[in-house]
């Protein structure tokens, strides 16, 4: 008699070779898929801004275009005229000191505040951080503005400490503006304390990844804390320290609102970075061609550097794809 049921018929070693390359393809397309709406929105959102950007840089688009709507065309002359501009160079030299020193002095600062925070007790790393997450949040503007207020030079509080100290004389009504070295000392200051947070606490929570068995052996062998940090942790870091040194260049470079608000990028021009410049051209000298032409040029040196320093980090074994 024949059976009422049947096995199921095994599938067919084609129809399995079928879903296994479907399934192959949908793997490889899972990521972009994940990644396609940030992409998509980063480009709605940059993409436009970037495009019109880099066609004003190729227009003589002056005052007179905002009523006429008519800028002629005029290919590289805007960027020929900028970097033939001896004082371009004198601004972009300024930005790279300012950003080694900012960069610098966050790398050290960072990583000595990260450490106290792993030593010190539990309620002063919760104070501490507290301290430096609301230093992180307050805007820029209003760090800047206090900033202001306590060099100020009538009014100041740092004026009337150091004359009440009577160690330095009488500082009652010094302009730490009026002298360029002075002011770039101070913007400097603003950006490193007001950027230290980010880096403090990133370093920290890195800090908190490595295990405390290698601490445990280089005590047993003998080493320092130095001789630790500099074989044990900073080894470690080097990824971390990696991303953070390139976030900072690029925020340092592209620092605005600390140099505009203390000193509009004076006095005579002695705290002009790249940012101000550009700006200055743009809105002060009506030239948004050239303001545009030296934006271009400071984005495309950004990213120069960045994919130099990757690739050189890649070559080191710093980062891994």
């Amino acid at each position: 008699m024949t059976s009422l049921t049947q096995a199921p018929e095994a599938p067919t070693s084609t129809a399995r070779t079928g879903r296994s390359v479907r399934a192959g393809r949908l793997a490889r397309l899972t990521p972009y898929g994940l990644v396609g709406p940030a992409v998509i929105a980063f480009a709605a959102v940059l993409g436009y801004p970037l495009v019109r950007l880099v066609w004003l840089s190729v227009q003589d688009f002056g005052p007179r275009s905002l009523f006429t709507g008519e800028a002629p065309f005029v290919g590289l002359g805007n960027f020929t005229r900028v970097l033939g501009d001896g004082d371009f160079w004198a601004v972009l030299l300024r930005t790279l000191v300012v950003s080694v020193a900012c960069v610098v002095s966050l790398m050290v600062l960072g990583f000595l505040l990260a450490s106290l925070l792993r030593l010190v007790s539990n309620w002063a790393r919760v104070m501490l951080s507290v301290c430096l997450v609301l230093v992180w949040a307050m805007p820029m503007v209003s760090a800047s503005m206090i900033w202001r207020w306590l060099f100020e030079p009538q009014y100041g509080v740092l004026n009337w400490v150091i004359t009440q100290l009577g160690v330095f004389g009488d500082f009652s009504a010094h302009d730490w503006f009026s002298s360029p070295g002075q002011a770039l000392f101070l913007i400097i200051a603003l950006i490193v304390w007001k950027g230290l947070p980010f880096v403090a606490l990133t370093l920290y929570a890195a800090m908190g990844q490595i295990p405390d068995d290698l601490y445990e052996a280089a005590g047993l062998d003998g080493a320092g804390r130095w001789s630790t940090a500099r074989h044990v942790t900073l080894p470690i870091l080097g990824p971390v320290l990696a991303v953070l040194v390139l976030l900072e260049v690029i925020w340092s470079v592209n620092s605005f609102t600390p140099f505009w608000v203390l000193t509009q990028g004076g006095p005579d021009g002695g705290t002009t970075t790249l940012g101000v410049y550009s700006y200055l051209e743009a809105f002060t000298r009506n030239d948004y061609g050239g303001g545009a032409a030296i934006a271009i040029v400071t984005v495309v040196l950004l990213a120069v550097l960045a994919v130099l320093y990757v690739r050189r980090l890649f070559a080191q074994g710093e980062v891994t794809a």
